[in-house]
């Protein structure tokens, strides 16, 4: 079984990413740190924060058995050293079966990188003076199921509709629709969409550049 620790200080994904990696049977804990500096319980993985992984030289030295934690491609970790001593990168908006995946390759002796950030590790050095991407906007402000609801609000669907794709109670879809356009900041599902399309023309302009 695998032995996995999460240095992650937001309560509510380090809850998310702790209940995805309990799933396939391996154990999770908490970090906490001994007094001689070193990680404790003994671990196969640690999955850390970016800023964690700066402020701790420690994490670092745990080499192939650290999978780094980033806030997309705009975060610092691609330019500090860090990034040479980790064997696996995620995103904090990766899905579930992301973190999964990451975890098994890296106790597979293999390493990992999202999907969605290789492009920032072949553009290189050179990309941070490029324009950065427009960030989604459910960036770091919804959980993983508001995510796909307001997804799902944008492409036009009913409460019904949505409920049916995601397979949940139709009081749940209107629970988290609340909730997005509460935390989005919108008054209406009409206005959501239009948040999601401009998004969509300003990353395709982004990358046309």
């Amino acid at each position: 079984m695998g032995r996995i620790v999460l240095v992650i200080s937001s309560p509510s994904l380090h809850r998310r990413v702790g209940d995805a990696l309990t799933a396939p049977g391996w154990g999770v804990a908490s970090w906490t740190k001994t007094q001689r500096g070193r990680l404790a319980p003994a671990v196969d993985v640690a999955v850390v924060e970016s800023r964690a992984l700066a402020a701790e030289p420690s994490f670092a030295r745990l080499g192939t058995r650290v999978i780094a934690l980033v806030n997309g491609v705009s975060d610092p970790f691609w330019r500090s050293p860090s990034r040479q001593s980790v064997a696996g990168v995620v995103g904090r908006d990766d899905p579930d079966h992301g973190y999964v995946a990451a975890v098994r390759e890296v106790l597979s002796g293999r390493g990992w990188i999202s999907p969605e950030l290789v492009p920032c590790v072949l553009a290189g050095p050179g990309a941070a003076q490029r324009p950065p991407a427009p960030q989604p906007p459910t960036a770091g402000r919804l959980t993983g199921r508001e995510e796909d609801v307001a997804v799902l609000v944008a492409e036009g669907l009913s409460n019904p509709e949505i409920a049916d794709r995601l397979s949940v109670e139709l009081s749940t879809v209107k629970f988290h629709v609340s909730n997005v356009l509460r935390k989005l900041g919108c008054r209406s599902r009409a206005q959501l969409a239009a948040v999601f399309h401009a998004y969509d023309r300003n990353a395709r302009a982004t990358a046309v550049r």
